[in-house]
């Protein structure tokens, strides 16, 4: 083939490729009154067919596909259905684009943060980890899902552990996952995870949903911590405090704690109870436990 015919057909090939892009984005505009953005992936086809029909431009395709995603995953509320739609739409970028990190590490988050679905999560996860086996963030994130989505702090402590023996990954991986081995759960551990991965997110309709859990977490420590003042209280003064303000002084609290959602934290001396304005229910997952 001589080289102005080499040229000829590649040329006709990228034509091609911008046309079937042109229409896919047309299809999808055409179909927006009627389907949710996160149901359009349903027309894309397994990432292996797509592949071999783009014809070696599979990081345009990739990148054009996740910019959608990215859209898709705006949406403010994403049902069951929907979610699956965005599972597969990433199982299909990333299979175009293996090292595609950003997807693995986004999507991964916003499937458990934003969709409610940690298996599925996990799953792109471990396909991100087996293409790009240095990268630390990746087993780090599956950590997060095992802790919080599965409470399974042995499995979290697995997947940090091996985060922390990868280049780049920050010096706090290895004693957060020793003491998850040892099935220290509580809020303190949780708010390190949280920020943590408040911090390495780039996404910002991911990072709201952490800074809701992560205040959520801060009001369920401050709990802990008032509770445990009450206590010292009762066992100093033989008596209940009449007051939150009673809890400020030796050997009890340096000040009260400032409920996170703007609200405030209140007492009821009758039960000796404590609880937030706004925050309803108490989050028990992050009870101390002993190691088995």
């Amino acid at each position: 083939m001589s080289q102005v015919l080499r040229h000829t057909v590649f040329g006709a090939v990228g034509l091609l490729l911008i046309l079937v892009l042109h229409l896919f984005q047309t299809g999808l505009d055409y179909q927006r009154m009627a389907t949710p953005k996160l149901q359009r992936f349903m027309y894309l086809p397994q990432g292996e067919y797509l592949r071999v029909a783009v014809l070696g431009y599979e990081q345009v395709v990739a990148d054009f596909l996740w910019i959608q995603a990215i859209q898709a995953m705006g949406e403010r509320k994403v049902s069951e259905e929907a979610g699956r739609w965005i599972a597969h739409a990433l199982d299909v970028i990333t299979t175009l684009d293996p090292l595609f990190v950003r997807v693995y590490e986004a999507g991964g988050i916003a499937l458990t943060t934003l969709v409610g679905m940690p298996e599925e999560s996990n799953r792109i996860l471990e396909k991100g980890m087996q293409r790009n086996p240095e990268v630390w963030t990746l087993p780090f994130y599956i950590g997060f899902n095992y802790y919080f989505e599965y409470a399974d702090d042995l499995k979290a402590a697995e997947y940090i552990s091996r985060a922390s023996r990868l280049p780049g990954a920050p010096a706090y991986l290895a004693s957060l996952a020793a003491r998850l081995y040892v099935s220290v759960r509580t809020p303190e551990t949780a708010i390190e995870l949280l920020g943590q991965l408040y911090e390495h997110t780039a996404d910002e309709n991911v990072k709201k949903v952490l800074e809701q859990r992560l205040k959520e977490v801060v009001v369920e420590r401050d709990l802990q911590l008032l509770e445990e003042a009450i206590t010292r209280y009762r066992e100093l003064y033989k008596r209940a405090p009449v007051t939150l303000e009673n809890l400020v002084g030796p050997g009890l609290l340096h000040e009260l704690p400032r409920e996170p959602f703007g609200g405030w934290y209140r007492y009821d001396p009758q039960t000796q109870s404590v609880r937030s304005s706004e925050v309803k229910e108490r989050m028990k997952v992050y009870g101390r436990r002993r190691p088995q």
